[in-house]
This record gives structure tokens, C-alpha cells and sequence, in this order.
């Protein structure tokens, strides 16, 4: 599944960062070629495939799978104007050069906010959009085509092969789920008005199994994905003078259904919402899954990380940052306050940055890929291509990307970064 997440997190800039000196872009040069030649010299020369997708800098590139290319852009001279939406398709075969793609088809959008897309199977996907005048919308395209198949209010929330779950609001501005027959478009069921907020969902691969949602009351209900059927309950929490903020969310992070509020957490196993253990945590932002632990950010700009299986805290990170996988040993976090996203280390003895330098850019992922890849641009060579990993704490350099200078983005062996003509580069990944 493909999402476009257009939220973006400012703060402060990290006055703990050590100074280096910078050398000139000449002298990088030849240390990338060194590191071209690394990366190539123990095994032949292969045809690869690369390609560029002719770009503007306003447009926004998706991979939802299935090898298939989307591009969400400003709409051309002979359109309607607002924005519009393009499918490409990778070469057939690797030539060794450099190939141009070609839009297989184009649809006008208006003028809207794209704010989701997900490929839903084989031959459909599936957009949301904000409209100023219509609130949110959902279409539903033939992902061959283009061509319009249904058209609902709401924004998706989840995706299935056969149905989709869409959550919108009715004339009191209440939240509602929808869940829709993919092919009709038919409404299958749907949770009253006045119950659902955002929901959470397990995955039982391939489908989903079970769907959490939180009710205007405080309490929290699990339903059967496929019929909307009430599978658990649990009630609100009962209130206390001495902490005002006693509503609950729910969140769902492998077997276990959590509870939290700005002050608690509360894990249930998520089949019959047995209760597993309780932890108190002050000034509680969020909770959720980084790796094999489940990460905490709270006030005082740290971060704890919790045993999945007890609820005890293991370590924390003592920064403003997002902890993205996280070890015993190590965690790698993702630092938004430098205008670029960057990737940094964190070691767990001492909470603290593992090295004040070193950082690398977050490679996008689109499909909730195992491993977190990372790049750092070499002027006027490329970017080298790297796998992070927390539990070495080194990473691996894997490949270097000629006339890339960033803005990745990547799913299964395909990879797509800016150029430094603006146009984006298509890049098939190593084994």
C-alpha cells in the first residue's frame, strides 16, 4: 500500500551538534568514485535498469505497487487547472542507458489536496482528496486506465483486495466508517454516527482481521473487519479528579490491543482484551511499534522504548526525535528539526546520539519494506545507497545512484530520487 503523508514536523535545531570542517565539493569527487569502484569492482559489469521521469518540483511521485508509477503534479496548459494525476510504467528490459518514460494515462484531479493513494489489486486504486467545498472524496480508478469507477465521500482508512473502509462525517460532523464492496461500490456495513474516531486494524496476512475503534463515550470497541460484528469492549475509563484527560485511544501493535491517554498505558491481548500490564508515563504523546519494541514519545524531548511483552521501560532516548526501529543495543530515529530528513544512531547505555556526525537521508518506503535505506549525496557524482540497520549500528553501503541528490523514495527492487535537473531518477535496486 501507497501513502502520501503530507504532514511535516518543525522544531529547534539540536545546539548539540558538533561543527566540522566542510571539505571542497572537488576533493569529494574522487572519494565517491573510490566508493563507486568499491561498490562494483567484486562483481561484473550487468545492464541495469534507470530511467528518468520527466518532473516539475511541485510534483509528488507514489509507488503503490505492482511495479507501476504515479505522479500527482500541477495540471498541464490544456487541462482545467488544479492538478492531475499520471501513471507510468517501468521499462520492459534493462538497456544500460538511460531510458525516458511516457505517461501511459493522465486524469484531471481539480483543485484538490491529494491526501492518500493505495493500490487496492491488481487492476484498481484507490485516492483520496480534499475538496474546499466537498470535504474529503474518494475515487476509485481502473489502475490500467484511469478510468473512473466509483466516486464516494470520505477518506480511506483501510484496504483490502475486495473492500476498502472509509471514514467520514455526517451533518454534525460526526465520525462514521463505511466499508464498500470494491468492484459495486455497495455499502457492506458501517459504524453509527457518534462512535468512531480514527480506528486502528491487525493484519492477519493477507487481510485484515480485526478493526479498533474508540467511541465519543471513551470506550473502546474491536469489530470482525469482514462484518462489522461487535467482537469486544472495552469501557471507558472511569474518571479522576486528579487527572482531567481520562479518555482513551487505541492503538494495535502486533497481538496487543493498547489503551492510552497523556498519562498511561494499558495493554490487552487483543482476542479476548484480557489485560497483559499497565504502565504510568507522564506527558505521553503517542504510543506505537518501532521494530520489536514499542516506542513512546514524551515530554522533555525523550522518547521511551517498552518491552512489547512486560510494558517496562528498557531505555530511552534522551532527544526530540523519531525513533524509527529501535534494539537492546541501538536505535535508529529519524531527525526532522534540520530541514532535511536525516537518519541518526542512538546507543541505549547512554540515550544520547552514537556519533555527532554521519547522518543519512531517510529513503522513503512505500511498502513496509524490513529494512530502512538511506542516502548521502556526493557532489556532482550521485548519491551512494545505503542499508541502515540498529543492531550494527554501521551502515551497509549498497550502491550509488549517478545524478541523484535526494528525495527518495522506494518499494520492492524499485527506487526514484530527484535529479539535479529536477526530473526524477528510476533506479532498479541490487539484489
Amino acid at each position: 500500500m501507497a501513502v502520501i503523508d503530507l504532514g511535516d514536523r518543525t522544531d529547534r535545531i539540536d545546539p548539540r551538534r558538533r561543527h566540522r570542517i566542510v571539505p571542497s565539493r572537488w576533493l569529494l569527487v574522487p572519494v565517491a568514485l573510490v566508493v563507486l569502484l568499491a561498490l562494483t569492482s567484486a562483481v561484473p559489469p550487468a545492464r541495469r535498469m534507470q530511467a528518468i521521469l520527466p518532473s516539475s518540483l511541485a510534483a509528488e511521485v507514489i509507488l503503490p505497487g505492482g511495479g507501476q508509477i504515479l505522479a500527482v503534479a500541477p495540471a498541464t496548459a490544456g487541462a482545467e487547472g488544479g492538478q492531475e494525476l499520471l501513471a507510468y510504467q517501468p521499462p520492459a528490459r534493462a538497456t544500460g542507458s538511460l531510458q525516458q518514460l511516457t505517461p501511459l494515462w493522465r486524469r484531471p484531479l481539480g483543485v484538490v489536496e491529494p491526501v492518500r493513494v493505495e493500490r487496492v489489486n491488481d487492476s484498481t486504486l484507490v485516492i483520496s482528496v480534499f475538496d474546499s467545498a466537498e470535504g474529503a472524496q474518494s475515487l476509485l480508478l481502473d489502475s490500467r486506465t484511469g478510468e473512473l469507477r466509483w466516486r464516494r465521500p470520505g477518506m480511506v482508512v483501510l484496504v483490502e483486495p475486495d473492500r476498502v473502509i472509509l471514514r467520514s462525517h455526517d451533518s454534525q460532523g460526526l465520525d462514521q466508517l463505511t466499508t464498500l464492496e470494491v468492484a459495486s461500490g455497495r455499502e457492506l456495513w458501517s459504524v453509527p454516527s457518534a462512535r468512531a474516531v480514527w480506528p486502528l486494524y491487525h493484519l492477519a496476512a493477507p487481510v485484515i482481521d480485526v478493526v479498533a475503534v474508540a467511541k465519543v463515550s471513551g470506550e473502546i470497541e474491536v469489530l470482525n473487519a469482514r462484518t462489522g460484528a461487535l467482537r469486544g469492549r472495552l469501557p471507558a475509563a472511569p474518571d479522576d479528579p486528579a487527572n482531567p484527560v481520562s479518555h482513551r485511544y487505541p492503538m494495535v501493535a502486533g497481538d496487543l490491543l493498547l489503551a492510552w491517554n497523556p498519562s498511561a498505558v494499558t495493554a490487552y491481548d487483543l482476542d479476548d482484551l484480557v489485560r497483559r500490564w499497565h504502565i504510568e508515563l507522564p506527558s505521553l504523546e503517542w504510543i506505537y511499534q518501532c521494530g520489536a519494541l514499542l516506542c513512546a514519545p514524551s515530554g522533555r524531548s525523550r522518547v521511551h522504548l517498552l518491552d512489547p511483552v512486560a510494558g517496562a521501560v528498557r531505555w530511552t532516548v534522551e532527544d526530540d526525535v523519531e525513533v524509527l526501529r529501535a534494539g537492546d543495543r541501538r536505535a535508529l530515529a529519524a531527525d526532522h528539526r534540520q530541514g532535511n530528513l536525516s537518519v541518526v544512531t542512538f546507543d541505549a547505555e547512554t540515550g544520547q546520539r552514537a556519533t555527532a556526525e554521519g547522518s543519512w537521508d531517510l529513503v522513503q518506503d512505500f511498502g513496509n519494506a524490513p529494512h530502512l535505506l538511506g542516502t548521502r549525496a556526493v557532489p556532482e557524482v550521485g548519491a551512494v545507497l545505503a542499508r541502515l540497520d540498529p543492531e550494527t549500528g554501521q551502515p551497509r553501503r549498497i550502491d550509488l545512484l549517478p545524478g541523484a541528490v535526494g528525495n527518495c523514495r522506494y518499494r520492492d527492487d524499485l527506487i526514484l530520487c530527484r535529479r539535479r535537473d529536477g526530473n526524477f531518477g528510476l533506479w532498479q535496486l541490487p539484489d
